[in-house]
C-alpha cells in the first residue's frame, strides 16, 4: 500500500468520524491539503467584492469560505448546498451572526428577487445538468448592481475536457468560450481572470498532506478572453455583471 493509498484512507475515515462522505469531491477543512488551500483561495479574491454586501454561498460544502466571507466584512452570507451531511457540518462548525446555511439546490434559486448583492459559486456550477438555470435564478435574485464570481474548470483543449469529462461529479463539461456564450446569453457581461500560484510556489493537488502553501501563495490577474483561454491556470474565474 502506498502512503498516498493510506493517506486517502486515513483522510476518508476522517471525513466520517466529521459527518461527511468520505469520498466525495468537495474539499475541507480537515485536509487542508494544497487543493484545500487552492480553494481557500478563491474566496479569498470574492471576499474583495463582499465587504457591506449581502451574499450568497452558491455549493458552499462544508461552509469554510461562507465563513471567510462573513469574516471579511459581508453583512450577511448564506450557503447553500444539496448535500446534506455537508449543510450539517457547516451550520455545527460555522454558525454565526449573519452566517447561515440550508439545505438547497442550485438550478431553482428560491429567494426574493433582488434580496442578494454578491453571489460567489466557486468549483460549483460544473456540477449541475443545467447551469442556464442557475444563471437566470441569479439574475432574478441579484440586486441592480449585483455581481456574480464563477470559478469553473479551465476547459480550452480536447484534453482538459477529457481530464474533467472522467470526473464524476463533473456534468457541464463547458469549455471557456462556452461559459462566456452562457454568461452572455443569460444577460450578464464578463471578466475574466487567471489564478496562479506564485512564482516558487508549486502546488501538488494530487497531494492528500498537509499544505505549506498560504492563500498568499496564489494570485489573480484579470486578462482579456484570449489570455484566459492561452495562459496556465488553476480555475477559469469570472466576475460576472448584469446587463440592463
Amino acid at each position: 500500500m502506498t502512503n498516498q493509498t493510506l493517506l486517502r484512507i486515513v483522510n476518508g475515515t476522517r471525513k466520517v468520524l466529521a459527518g461527511l462522505r468520505p469520498f466525495s469531491e468537495s474539499v475541507w477543512p480537515g485536509v487542508a491539503n494544497d487543493l484545500f488551500v487552492a480553494h481557500q483561495s478563491l474566496y479569498g479574491f470574492a471576499a474583495a467584492f463582499c465587504e457591506g454586501r449581502r451574499v450568497l454561498d452558491a455549493g458552499c460544502g462544508t461552509g469554510y469560505g461562507t465563513s471567510e466571507l462573513a469574516r471579511r466584512g459581508a453583512v450577511s452570507v448564506l450557503g447553500v448546498d444539496l448535500d446534506r451531511a455537508s449543510i450539517r457540518y457547516a451550520r455545527r462548525h460555522y454558525a454565526s451572526p449573519g452566517v447561515r446555511f440550508e439545505v438547497a439546490g442550485l438550478e431553482q434559486l428560491d429567494l426574493p428577487a433582488g434580496s442578494v448583492d454578491v453571489i460567489v459559486a466557486s468549483n460549483s456550477i460544473e456540477h449541475l445538468h443545467h447551469p442556464e438555470r442557475f444563471l437566470g435564478g441569479a439574475r432574478k435574485v441579484l440586486s441592480m448592481d449585483g455581481t456574480v464570481i464563477v470559478a469553473v474548470p479551465p476547459v480550452r483543449d480536447e484534453n482538459e475536457r477529457n481530464l474533467h469529462s472522467g470526473i464524476h461529479y463533473h456534468r457541464s463539461i463547458l469549455s471557456v468560450d462556452d461559459w462566456l456564450q452562457l454568461f452572455g446569453s443569460a444577460g450578464f457581461r464578463s471578466r475574466t481572470f487567471l489564478h496562479q500560484p506564485r512564482p516558487g510556489a508549486v502546488p501538488d493537488f494530487s497531494s492528500r498532506r498537509r499544505s505549506s502553501l498560504t492563500i498568499d501563495d496564489f494570485t489573480f490577474e484579470e486578462t482579456d478572453e484570449a489570455g484566459l483561454r492561452t495562459r496556465p491556470t488553476i480555475t477559469a474565474l469570472f466576475v460576472l455583471a448584469r446587463v440592463s
